[in-house]
């Protein structure tokens, strides 16, 4: 707002919370526009997300509050239904090639086609971005599957806007909603499922698990169980430190943040269970912070004792990509004193969503503050070699399965070897994590590695026993 007064900016959006007449904090977005002149006008508008609208006004069909309300009305009623949450894949190029008003419009027919195949026996509903979510009551699994063909089907074919045929590829996630449930666990957990569809599966359905019932039912109430931490000021999280290891002489250069969590109901939940189901999740943003700030004042300590040390953390798209993700980095940094050269972010596989543009924009703004960038997972869906190019990064992780047979698959050798000889020349670092053996070290020597992470050198531990192993 400083800026927009002083004349350095002439754009302003901003979320706030207000107060109603009734005592309750609702959100709002002010966006505007100043045409500066005399006087200076500012042009605007004022959304109370409170009292929104039911209807989406680019697609016509109901909206994600509509959505939230429909499913605690379901729950209240005791019926059994099928959420089906649908996404377009690659929507941004859509918009890309032919504009964003006539991605609007793709949009829009895109509804529209999906109404007509679902009929009335679903409300449809736009959700955020490119997603699309029906919620069927009474129907089996395998209805889901043929209704999701049919559609699959009608958006290659039958989607037109100005007389172009546009060949719509979608992705699509499907949720039994039976026994404890709440609308923002049927949510995060579609989320999960329409990812699993997209990235693993080739946009086929994907039908969590096929043990419906049960292990939705648990993994609904692990999300429940999650929040429930969350709230109670993250109760049950802790932080475990793995050692990073310099490949020359074996020495301590760094440490890994991992987030762990023990649940009153569920006991240790690993950390492959309910971290997917969270970087899915709206309210990852808040643990994000908190992890940073957590892992920053535990390993305060080591920085003071080895100015050299260095803290990764994991960074996932649901932080990158929310709007206050770079004041809250700044503010954590300030308020605990850490050193931004002394701290590595990780990007996980899940930043690939990502446009490319606006991921180098982060990583510049985060290396601008000292920080420096890894790419986690090197070798999965988020990496191509282009990235060594695109992105200005320090460190490459290679992933487990590349390491795990590093000793006898001669495939991953040489690719090993490819990429650490180019990587050198670009000045990049490299990390093999998964080391578990003596011979895996030994063997590896003999590439381009400039450190190693692994259960030969320590599992993760909690920060008291890093400190005395360590310290």
């Amino acid at each position: 707002m400083n800026a927009v007064l002083s004349g350095v900016k002439n754009n302003h959006c901003v979320d706030y919370r207000a107060m109603n007449k009734d005592g309750e904090y609702v959100i709002c977005t002010c966006k505007g526009k100043v045409m500066r002149g005399k006087p200076d006008i500012f042009i605007g508008s004022i959304e109370n997300h409170g009292i929104a609208e039911r209807v989406d006004a680019a697609s016509g069909l109901y909206n994600v509050y509509e959505f939230l309300q429909d499913i605690r009305d379901l729950k209240l009623s005791g019926q059994t239904a099928v959420e089906l949450l649908i996404g377009i894949n690659c929507f941004s190029e859509i918009n890309d090639m032919y504009g964003y008003s006539f991605g609007d419009k793709v949009l829009k027919q895109v509804g529209m086609v999906l109404k007509n195949v679902i009929g009335s026996r679903s409300k449809v509903y736009r959700m955020d971005g490119a997603k699309f979510a029906c919620c069927l009551t009474d129907v089996a699994v395998g209805y889901i599957y043929d209704l999701y063909r049919k559609i699959q089907f009608e958006m290659k074919y039958n989607v037109f806007v100005d007389n172009i045929r546009i060949p719509v590829c979608i992705s699509a996630g499907a949720l039994l909603l039976d026994g404890e449930y709440d609308e923002f666990s049927v949510q995060s957990s579609a989320r999960y499922a329409l990812e699993r569809s997209k990235h693993e599966h080739h946009g086929e359905l994907y039908v969590f698990e096929n043990n419906m019932k049960d292990t939705t039912r648990r993994r609904l109430g692990l999300m429940s169980a999650l929040r429930k931490s969350m709230v109670n000021d993250y109760d049950g999280f802790f932080m475990c430190y793995q050692p990073l290891m310099s490949s020359d002489k074996e020495e301590l250069i760094g440490a890994e943040a991992l987030l762990r969590w023990n649940s009153e109901d569920f006991g240790t939940v690993m950390p492959g269970e309910f971290i997917p189901m969270l970087e899915n999740d709206p309210s990852f943003f808040e643990l994000g912070c908190w992890i940073l700030r957590r892992s920053m004042n535990e390993s305060m300590i080591m920085v003071e004792k080895y100015p050299d040390f260095t803290l990764n953390v994991n960074i996932a798209y649901t932080q990158l990509s929310h709007p206050l993700f770079r004041e809250s980095v700044k503010a954590i940094l300030k308020e605990t004193g850490f050193p931004p050269k002394n701290l590595c972010m990780e990007l996980t596989e899940s930043c690939r969503q990502l446009e490319k543009s606006y991921l180098q924009a982060e990583i510049n703004f985060l290396k601008g503050l000292g920080i420096r960038i890894a790419i986690d997972d090197f070798g999965t869906g988020f990496s191509s070699l282009n990235l060594l190019s695109d992105l200005s990064v320090e460190t490459l992780k290679f992933d487990r399965g590349f390491t795990k047979d590093i000793m006898t698959n001669t495939a991953n050798q040489a690719i090993i070897k490819a990429i650490t000889g180019c990587a050198r020349e670009l000045q990049v670092h490299v990390c093999l994590e998964g080391m578990e053996t003596r011979e895996m070290i030994d063997f590896a020597r003999q590439y381009c590695i400039y450190s190693y992470q692994g259960y030969y050198f320590s599992r993760p531990v909690v920060i008291d026993v890093f400190l005395q192993k360590y310290l």
